[in-house]
């Protein structure tokens, strides 16, 4: 069996690509028949049969997550359990989140990508790899143990370079670095494999992750970060999707990496407040109806005109907490929060404050991993920002909060729920309104 590296140079035909477009969609339903998580994770996935990748890669672009095959690589090199070993490994890579997990900063992308495919062959059985893959074999002396993070696998990948660095260079300004000490001499055929592994290519291509800064629009120009956050967004979602059409009872047969993997998506997406039920009890009388058309007989209970019923509608404003206080895991538990509000079918218009209003504007079910803030805490802004609207009305404020601010003298005109990241000694400043308080864990 050969490497990625003899078709180099070589230019596929329009038969060749017409080939590989046909094997890329037999092997996927392949998978689907025997590993339908995998399977369905890669048929969400955009295809694209292409020279611009070496050998396979998943990519974030424009259009959405794509699965990338080079033609000459899927057909020639690769036979048929071959090229199901291949799709399967890039569906774990975006399981795992390789392609925008940020690495480490200042980290070397050469090893965060031979430490992300350490992790994701090691569930490839039973299907085999391509000659050319890393596994943990790949390193024979250095003790790799297995089951473990892309960045525990980093970490030791880091140490092995440093040592090879040493090997090539004892008498050089490295001879003085105290890491990875004792290494060298134990590990001089895992050195000469890493080494290896930095001089050839992978049956993976990873230059087109969000995390290796690879990512791109259609016409070529670098992916701005809130596409990549929609792009991040979509991907989880998916991922979840995927598990969710798999039978309960087919579950056990998802390993337990991956459970765990799906677990943190869950987690960091799921809102710990019902806000479908919450809503309805708190400003159950805060709703705005507008008449929808429809083919129904005319509504006795509402006397609407043939051809039209009511809908009730709440529009909500959710004050987030951008002062100092608030870390970014409090923020991202603020932004699950907003989005189970927005999920539960309201109307959401985010007011960002400190000392006071930095900016607003109507939420879209994008998350939130950026805000304008950064000063000390005063409730009474936002407050007033909402006494002063001119051109609307809102049903409910939701102020999300840590709570650390003097009593607010300004009151709403609509009902005010307060979330508290985690219990404070006293609420008595919070003078009107609910509280809600939520837990990190």
């Amino acid at each position: 069996m050969g490497s990625p590296l003899d078709t180099k140079g070589a230019k596929a035909t329009a038969k060749d690509v017409e080939k590989a477009t046909h094997e890329l969609g037999r092997t996927i339903v392949t998978l689907l028949l025997k590993e339908p998580f995998y399977g369905h994770i890669l048929g969400g996935l955009v295809r694209r049969v292409s020279e611009d990748v070496s050998t396979a890669a998943v990519a974030l672009s424009s259009r959405g997550p794509e699965l990338i095959v080079n033609p000459l690589f899927f057909i020639k090199v690769l036979n048929t359990k071959e090229r199901v070993a291949v799709i399967k490994h890039e569906a774990l890579h975006i399981i795992f989140r390789h392609l925008y997990r940020k690495p480490k900063h200042n980290a070397d992308l050469e090893l965060f990508n031979i430490a992300a495919d350490l992790v994701v062959n090691q569930l490839i059985a039973p299907w085999p790899l391509p000659e050319s893959g890393v596994t943990l074999k790949t390193f024979p002396d250095y003790d790799l143990r297995p089951n473990q993070t892309v960045e525990w696998y980093y970490d030791k990948l880091l140490n092995l370079k440093k040592a090879a660095l040493r090997q090539n260079n004892s008498q050089s300004h490295n001879k003085n670095d105290g890491s990875g000490e004792g290494e060298a001499d134990n590990a001089s055929q895992s050195i000469e494999a890493l080494k290896r592994m930095l001089d050839q290519t992978s049956h993976s291509d990873h230059s087109l992750w969000a995390a290796s800064g690879g990512a791109a629009e259609a016409n070529g120009q670098p992916m701005s970060q809130t596409l990549i956050d929609a792009l991040e967004v979509d991907i989880e979602r998916h991922v979840v999707r995927a598990r969710n059409r798999v039978p309960i009872n087919q579950w056990g047969s998802i390993p337990a990496e991956i459970q765990t993997e799906l677990h943190s998506i869950e987690q960091n997406r799921k809102p710990k407040v019902d806000w479908r039920r919450t809503l309805r009890l708190f400003a159950n009388s805060g709703y705005r109806t507008s008449l929808v058309p429809t083919n129904r007989r005319m509504s006795k209970r509402f006397n609407t005109f043939p051809g039209t019923r009511v809908k009730r509608e709440k529009c909500v404003a959710v004050v987030i907490d951008t002062s100092a206080s608030i870390s970014m895991d409090q923020l991202k538990l603020f932004s699950a929060e907003i989005y189970g509000i927005w999920r539960s079918g309201a109307d959401v218009h985010i007011i960002e404050c400190d000392a006071s209003v930095q900016r607003n504007y109507p939420y879209k079910g994008k998350p939130i991993d950026h805000v304008q803030g950064g000063g000390g805490t005063s409730f009474d802004p936002a407050f007033e920002w909402l006494k002063n609207m001119r051109n609307g009305r809102f049903d409910a404020c939701i102020y999300l909060t840590d709570g650390m601010a003097s009593a607010p003298v300004v009151r709403p005109r609509c009902p005010v729920m307060w979330v508290l990241m985690d219990s404070l000694s006293s609420t008595d400043h919070l003078i009107f309104g609910r509280i809600i308080t939520l837990s990190k864990t």
